[in-house]
């Protein structure tokens, strides 16, 4: 009995096993570059917690209608949380006054009308860093607002609102710490308001 012996060309080869040794070469390289990533930035748990009350407090100041502290509340804002760009979306959105006369101006109005408002945080998420070293929080409530003229809505309003915060930059161009040294001082470089519609 004799055996054909058959002739492979290379090019029966590729055919044959040419998908399977493009796979490999595929996972191959995935396996690479997964374990060689680079790690993502870790924020200290201190930091994380110092962010967070930070966005609760701009968020405060930024729904803050009350007569008593109003006035308060938007200088805060104007002169340290937020970024210069910042500024400019909230008070291109109306959120934010535009210069000191029109702060003046909204807060004679909330005396005569002894508006208060009663703001509610119900959540507040913090993620991971971004590739920008930003630290996104999410901060979601309620916002109450009373009147003696009841000019404000009558019904609770519910807000949902996006902050990527960072560290506030001095004079110097380097970033400002806190008084223990360590903590970098907190400011609201992104913001997003992605509150539901009022129907």
């Amino acid at each position: 009995m004799y055996w054909r012996v058959r002739k492979v060309t290379p090019e029966q080869i590729a055919r044959q096993y040419g998908i399977h040794a493009a796979l490999f070469v595929s996972v191959l390289f995935n396996v690479i570059l997964f374990t060689t990533r680079p790690a993502a930035p870790k924020v200290a748990p201190e930091i994380k917690v110092s962010y967070e009350q930070f966005a609760r407090q701009v968020t405060q100041h930024l729904l803050d209608t009350s007569y008593i502290s109003y006035a308060d509340s938007t200088l805060a804002l104007l002169r340290d949380e937020l970024a210069p760009g910042v500024k400019k979306q909230l008070i291109a959105q109306e959120m934010l006054a535009k210069n000191e006369d029109d702060l003046r101006s909204t807060a004679k109005t909330l005396i005569e009308q002894h508006q208060v408002a009663a703001i509610k945080i119900t959540e507040c998420l913090p993620s991971d860093l971004d590739q920008n070293g930003m630290l996104p929080v999410e901060v979601r409530g309620i916002v109450a607002i009373h009147s003696a003229q009841e000019s404000g809505p009558s019904d609770p309003v519910h807000f949902d609102f996006k902050f990527k915060i960072g560290g506030r930059a001095g004079p110097d161009g380097k970033p400002m710490l806190s008084s223990d040294g360590k903590t970098p001082v907190p400011c609201i470089v992104e913001f997003q308001d992605v509150s539901p519609k009022q129907g």
